[in-house]
């Protein structure tokens, strides 16, 4: 063979493999098809979904235990986090009803009479429902209108306003609004949107639920019952710091230094906690300020135990609304036999705690009782403090959208790329554990349709 023949063959050789497709170059390993982050009830529903029709996904948990939000303290045997179940929720009862989970009806019980504590005064009734301080919100939101179907809430921007402005339209002075913001399930009245409470309102009445449920023995148990069925990979530890989307991967880094690729990836993290990851995914601009804006309500709830029962001492009802730091204090119980005490702090009332250690809240708590209400005197004992702001897995209890958020809300629940958005903040009917359910069947049908 000589010389110039062997250059034409290997010259012709060379083209012909620099037209080889692409496609044989090496496809980057995958760790599973879908990687979920977060193992609380929305990672937890959508990795059992996808189980039940054989499709393959990694479950990523930054903390060491699973659940979320529904958080079951052993240390201190007492509920913190999600438990209230209406008897016509449709994805959370599904559940329920597969794992044969026992329930309690609390219906009554939510109905507990409440006594009041206001401007240095205890009283045991309050018999006008148009001053009480602890309606007076649902009193001037009775007069504002109605939704008239559960996904409205985002679809009316005429709605979208403070709450405070809300209530002052109907009825309420700027010293009630004050009053009113002790007990309402948000940050600060003057600051959130009313659209949330049309939200929620919309929600009592469509939902059409008749009884409350609380899991018998602990949300922990039934946790324990979609863990316990799960086959495929659910890792805890893994604190996700960084995403990288690219056409034909993502990329999921954690604290610990591990790294798992997958072809998709949900994210079921609150936005408080997802807006400290660092991102490269083709987000539109509404995620992108959603993200980076969505608020979430601080809740604290100090935890004590009685050693008397001291309300049958002094004939008050056990709960009691009041004008202090401590705000709601009231019984947490699920058994009717029992009384759990926790004093329920919500919003920027929470920043008082925020600043005391465990044993300043212990030893404030327990004097501002006594003080309020002289026959605990000698018979509580603190238990200990769920600080849901301060919980770096969540940094808030549950989304609260502010003026203006709601507008977001369509856009930013869609895929960006390979990452679609799941978790109660991405429900568009529901709230709470149903809506937290109902956006895992959302993504799921997203992810095999």
């Amino acid at each position: 063979m000589n010389r110039r023949y062997f250059i034409q063959k290997t010259s012709a050789a060379g083209i012909a493999f620099s037209l080889m497709p692409i496609a044989c170059a090496k496809a980057p390993k995958m760790d599973a098809e879908f990687i979920i982050l977060g193992g609380g009830l929305s990672g937890l529903y959508l990795a059992h979904l996808l189980e039940e029709v054989g499709k393959d996904y990694l479950l990523l948990e930054g903390s060491n235990r699973l659940g979320g939000r529904m958080f079951s303290r052993k240390d201190i045997n007492r509920e913190v986090g999600g438990r209230g179940i209406g008897d016509k929720y449709i994805e959370v009862m599904k559940l329920v009803k597969k794992f044969d989970t026992e329930m309690i009806d609390i219906t009554d019980y939510m109905r507990s009479p409440t006594a009041i504590y206001v401007d240095g005064t205890l009283h045991k009734e309050w018999t006008d429902n148009t001053t009480n301080p602890a309606y007076l919100q649902f009193m001037a939101l009775a007069k504002a209108p109605k939704l008239s179907a559960l996904d409205q809430w985002y679809q009316r921007p005429d709605l979208d306003e403070t709450y405070s402005t809300l209530l002052k339209r109907h009825g309420l002075t700027d010293e009630q609004i004050d009053l009113a913001n002790i007990s309402a399930n948000y940050n600060n009245l003057r600051e959130t949107s009313a659209i949330n409470a049309y939200h929620s309102a919309a929600f009592r009445q469509f939902n059409d639920s008749e009884r409350i449920l609380n899991f018998k023995g602990g949300s922990y148990k039934f946790i324990d019952a979609i863990v316990g069925s799960l086959k495929k990979t659910v890792l805890r530890n893994k604190m996700v710091t960084k995403i990288n989307d690219t056409k034909d991967k993502v990329t999921v880094w954690c604290e610990d230094g591990s790294s798992y690729n997958g072809k998709k990836v949900i994210s079921t993290l609150p936005f408080s906690t997802l807006r400290d990851v660092k991102m490269d995914v083709s987000f539109n601009s509404n995620q992108q300020k959603a993200i980076a804006e969505l608020p979430y309500t601080k809740i604290t709830q100090i935890h004590l135990t009685q050693t008397e029962a001291f309300w049958e001492q002094d004939q008050i009802p056990y709960d009691m609304w009041t004008d202090t730091p401590l705000e709601r204090i009231m019984n947490v119980s699920s058994n009717k036999d029992e009384k759990q005490m926790a004093c329920w702090v919500n919003g920027t009332g929470t920043a008082f705690f925020d600043k005391m250690s465990e044993k300043e809240i212990a030893d404030y708590t327990i004097k501002k009782i006594n003080e309020i209400r002289p026959s605990t005197t000698g018979k509580l004992e603190y238990l200990g403090t769920q600080d849901w702001g301060q919980y770096k897995y969540n940094k808030g209890a549950y989304v609260e959208f502010g003026v203006g958020h709601a507008s977001l809300f369509e856009d930013m629940i869609r895929p960006a790329g390979n990452m679609h958005f799941a978790g109660e903040h991405a429900a568009k009917k529901s709230r709470g554990m149903e809506g937290a359910a109902e956006s895992a069947r959302r993504v799921f049908n997203e992810l095999t349709s």
